[in-house]
């Protein structure tokens, strides 16, 4: 909340994903400037300050969940190409369709984008998109935070240079510096895209203006073949050898990683983005997340774009990953309920290197969400964790209610409050039609 002005939220139940996977029932939040300043059972609760506005919501109180990896302007282009496998995707669809696009256009597709995730209780989006000063308007508008990669990519005149692009990202960093809803972070596209000197530079401004850089790796089998036939490196191996993860790194997919690969991320504090819905609608295959956090590596259960997913879910993506995990692994303990929980909140948060989000403990972003928990799907809650188990099996994004990003009340009652939601989609369904040539 703005102002200095403080609220405390009371749910039936709260859990402020921690270590411990908590459930507090009753629980409260308390709010100040915008931050946690307390957390717990509400029989243990202080009073609140004087002039707090106390709101006893009911429902399961959480953090906000976190997408670690997404292209939501794209949501223009959902339902495109259908059936196609990534290459031929891209290529036939993706990069014809993206060439219409203008700044205005990616403006509304982000705006698009936000309303549909806060509207899931998703309150921190990891994105990589051109226009990228379009993305950070968009997300704006919303009253959502995130953190906004500039596309850096070979091959496509009308941005310029990788050099320029990454010139006009590092110029947007220094212009959005106060605001805290929006990082700047670097996106270059991939590691078999982008030459050996201009993955050095784009290292080089990371470590100096503490930028995160956000980076395919190993989504397909073959993307990486040319690299280690010139260098007999795989990509990682690359990436490390031109010093990219001495930076601060998310590595989106990682469906091919190798068990070296894995270690090397461990060592080097890298995060992975799995994105299993995308994956599995491209084909692509099935990340090892569980050999992933067995080697030490933080992962972040994602979306990826509404192009090739098609939704911005992430509570559903969290199923899917235990879904996987269960089937490649062969095992039905591969992963858990925590284990999902913590991917799209805590551990979400680790993997991109923000340690201030994705928990509601004492000094993180009040970010938070209300769950509904008056459905048939919840029942039975015969201990306050079976909620838990609940949401991440049978509930769903749906039965959020209310979120509040920096305190600040954003969707109230299942109604996103920050954007005229009929006029941007109006606006939507025309740049599509125009786009789809």
């Amino acid at each position: 909340m703005s102002g200095g002005a403080s609220l405390r939220l009371i749910g039936d139940y709260v859990a402020p994903m921690d270590e411990a996977l908590s459930v507090h029932s009753p629980g409260f939040v308390d709010v100040t400037d915008g931050r946690v300043a307390a957390c717990g059972p509400l029989s243990g609760a202080p009073l609140p300050p004087d002039g707090a506005v106390v709101s006893n919501v009911g429902g399961l109180v959480m953090p906000g969940m976190i997408n670690g990896h997404a292209h939501s302007a794209m949501t223009v282009l959902r339902g495109a190409g259908e059936g196609l496998p990534l290459e031929r995707w891209l290529s036939e669809v993706v990069w014809p369709r993206e060439g219409r696009l203008d700044p205005d256009d990616v403006e509304v597709g982000m705006m698009i984008g936000a309303a549909e995730m806060l509207r899931n209780g998703v309150t921190t989006s990891n994105e990589m998109y051109f226009f990228p000063e379009a993305v950070a308007a968009g997300v704006a508008r919303a009253g959502m935070r995130a953190i906004v990669g500039i596309a850096i990519i070979e091959g496509l005149a009308r941005f310029g240079t990788p050099e320029a692009q990454l010139e006009a990202g590092v110029a947007l960093r220094e212009r959005t510096l106060g605001n805290p809803l929006v990082e700047i972070a670097l996106g270059p596209h991939s590691g078999y895209n982008l030459g050996d000197d201009t993955l050095r530079s784009i290292r080089d401004e990371a470590i100096a203006r503490d930028m995160l850089i956000h980076i395919h790796v190993a989504e397909t089998p073959t993307e990486g073949d040319a690299v280690t036939a010139r260098t007999g490196r795989t990509v990682p191996e690359h990436l490390d050898d031109l010093g990219l993860l001495d930076a601060r790194v998310l590595a989106a997919h990682g469906v091919w990683l190798t068990e070296s690969d894995m270690r090397l991320f461990a060592a080097r504090g890298v995060g992975v983005a799995h994105c299993p819905g995308s994956n599995g609608k491209l084909a692509s295959g099935i990340a090892p997340v569980r050999s992933m956090r067995a080697a030490g590596v933080p992962v972040a259960v994602s979306t990826d774009g509404p192009a090739s997913n098609d939704n911005l879910d992430v509570l559903e993506e969290a199923r899917l990953a235990l879904l996987f995990a269960r089937l490649r692994d062969g095992d039905a303990a591969a992963l858990g309920v925590s284990d999902a929980l913590h991917m799209i909140t805590r551990e979400a948060a680790a993997a991109l290197g923000r340690n201030d989000l994705g928990s509601l403990e004492e000094g993180r972003a009040a970010d938070v969400i209300r769950i509904d928990l008056d459905r048939p799907e919840y029942e039975p809650i015969r201990s306050p964790s079976d909620v838990l188990g609940l949401l991440v099996w049978a509930g769903s994004s749906r039965d959020v209610t209310d979120v509040w990003v920096a305190g600040e009340h954003v969707v109230d009652s299942g109604v996103v409050t920050t954007l005229p939601l009929d006029d941007i989609r109006a606006a939507g369904r025309r740049i599509a039609d125009r786009i789809a040539g």
